[in-house]
């Protein structure tokens, strides 16, 4: 290999001897490329043409560290003109140009040292011949790299074309698929209606029996609750007339309660205090709840305006006459007279069917409303007969088999979609990146681990642990031309504290293995990844400029 290297430095020097014998009649000025001499060439009159043929010069004015011309071709070997170029002639290595701005500035820009002349020679030394060895193993090395890494490449061109071949395989098989389960649960879908249609028509009696249960357990609520307000308001007027607080309603207790004056003559008597404690003396709490409160009661209503008895038709035009204006003076005795359904009028004593309607209603409670008696109904369950039980069975397995059909369809249906998602990424011009998909990378610095995932995202997480932040999602192929599979665009990560989301940017370059090699900021809230990996290694290798070397 070393002595291929020395065959082409000696060609090369053939040629440029060969190119300078070719020339040897043309003089050419420093600086100058040996393909341009002919520009430089005298002229019979000893004049010059600039080279942007805007001015002529005398030939004497060439490199007379003067800048003559606007586009400073007059000066190529001087640092005169700050547009011109002086060109490292490099033999043994590579010819460049470097801006005139850099001759004579005490840093040797050409291996050769020719960009260094004022002051005498030896200023720089010639290392163009080692930088072209060195340069010559380089390229060696990477056209080594790309070749190995070409053979990777090509198994993972063979892979991705492999990928899509399965993947559109599956979507044709998913195809069918589809379209045979459609037709399965539209069939299932018509059974299941059908099921339903004969389990609702044998539910409807059970449904009015269930409507009959639900109002009678309402209707238990109700009572209850009647029940329970009955009690409450018991107990709270046995307190008020339990005056001495013994646990007893007393005779003399009640005489001072007015509204218990049945004839209306302005006190209640002993008789007629007895009367509402059932002819006792005294009456317990249990006692006046069962006893005395039902004829308590409706004195109170009445009382209260609460309740009213129905007048019968012949007396309403009396009862209109009593409540004039002009009978409102009249004395309480004489205006409080009441119509019943017997239509007799009464001297203010209540009739003693209020009692007995009071006194029913009552037993009707105790009768309809028993301890555990709401309970026991709404634990009560409707038996359905052998019939209906076949139906409602054969109902809800017809909803499973729908539910199931369903559900296949919709896994096809997601299938399909994730295959059509792929199918629409740029694997590549030969699918050499689809083998990435689906993969991830990681790498770590001192503060932070990095994960790429090809096609989905770049991620940052402290190394102490935490939360990843996503530092941009999977967003398109960003260079151009021959260069477009080089870069990879990651956009719309988490959003930086008051400033943009966060984006990446992907460098592959050539690479034996699948890695990240570095990672940096830029900017802020800007990432670039470099990531190594055979899917580049495409056989070109790209030379680099020679570094500067400083007296």
């Amino acid at each position: 290999m070393l002595a291929l290297s020395n065959c082409r430095i000696l060609l090369l020097f053939l040629l440029i001897f060969i190119l300078a014998l070719s020339g040897a009649d043309v003089p050419r000025p420093r600086g100058v490329p040996l393909f341009k001499a002919s520009l430089y060439a005298p002229r019979a009159d000893k004049t010059w043409v600039c080279l942007d043929n805007e001015k002529t010069i005398k030939q004497v004015q060439i490199n007379d560290d003067y800048c003559d011309c606007a586009d400073g071709s007059d000066e190529p070997g001087t640092s005169a003109c700050a547009n011109g170029h002086f060109n490292c002639a490099n033999i043994g290595h590579r010819a460049e140009d470097i801006t005139s701005s850099r001759v004579n500035d005490g840093i040797c820009d050409c291996c050769d040292g020719s960009d260094e002349w004022a002051d005498g020679a030896g200023k720089c030394q010639n290392i163009c011949l080692e930088l072209g060895r060195v340069e010559e193993e380089q390229r060696r090395q990477k056209a080594e790299l790309h070749k190995h890494g070409n053979t990777k490449r090509s198994e993972m061109i063979t892979r991705g074309k492999q990928m899509r071949a399965e993947r559109e395989g599956r979507r044709k098989v998913l195809a069918r698929r589809q379209s045979e389960q459609e037709a399965i649960k539209a069939e299932k879908e018509e059974l299941k209606r059908n099921a339903e249609t004969a389990e609702a028509g044998a539910l409807e009696f059970y449904k009015e029996q269930q409507r009959e249960k639900d109002a009678a357990e309402a209707e238990a609520r109700r009572l209850q609750e009647d029940r329970e307000t009955m009690r409450n308001e018991a107990e709270a007027a046995f307190v008020k007339y339990d005056v001495n607080k013994d646990g007893f309603v007393e005779v003399a207790e009640l005489m001072v309660d007015i509204t218990l004056d049945r004839d209306r003559n302005g006190i209640v008597t002993v008789e007629e205090a007895k009367y509402f404690i059932d002819e006792r003396d005294r009456i317990d709490l249990e006692s006046f709840y069962t006893l005395a409160w039902p004829r308590i009661k409706p004195i109170k209503m009445l009382a209260e305006g609460i309740f009213k008895p129905p007048i019968p038709e012949g007396d309403v035009e009396q009862v209109q006459y009593e409540n004039r204006e002009d009978h409102q003076s009249e004395p309480v005795e004489e205006r409080e007279q009441y119509a019943y359904e017997d239509g007799q009028e009464h001297d203010g004593t209540e009739p003693e069917d209020i009692h007995d309607e009071v006194e029913e209603h009552d037993e009707e409670l105790d009768a309809d409303v028993g301890v555990g008696s709401v309970a026991d109904a709404s634990r009560s369950e409707i038996e359905y007969d052998p019939e209906t039980k076949h139906l409602i069975d054969l109902a809800n397995e017809a909803r499973h088999a729908y539910s199931e059909a369903e559900q296949k369809v919709r896994e096809i249906e997601n299938e399909i979609k994730e295959i059509d998602q792929q199918s629409a990424k740029d694997y590549g011009p030969n699918e050499e990146f689809a083998a990435l998909d689906g993969e991830c990378f990681t790498y770590e610095d001192r503060e932070y681990v990095y994960t790429f995932c090809p096609y989905e995202r770049a991620t940052q997480k402290q190394r102490s642990g935490g939360a990843e932040t996503t530092l941009g999602r999977w967003d398109q192929w960003i260079d151009e031309g021959v260069k477009k599979y080089t870069k990879q665009k990651y956009a719309h990560g988490a959003a930086c504290w008051n400033g943009p989301q966060r984006s990446t940017i992907v460098q592959f370059v050539c690479g034996l293995e699948h890695k990240i090699t570095a990672v940096t900021e830029p900017n802020r809230c800007e990432y670039n990844y470099l990531f190594e990996t055979p899917a580049v290694c495409d056989g070109n290798v790209s030379s680099e400029k020679p570094q500067r070397d400083e007296l």
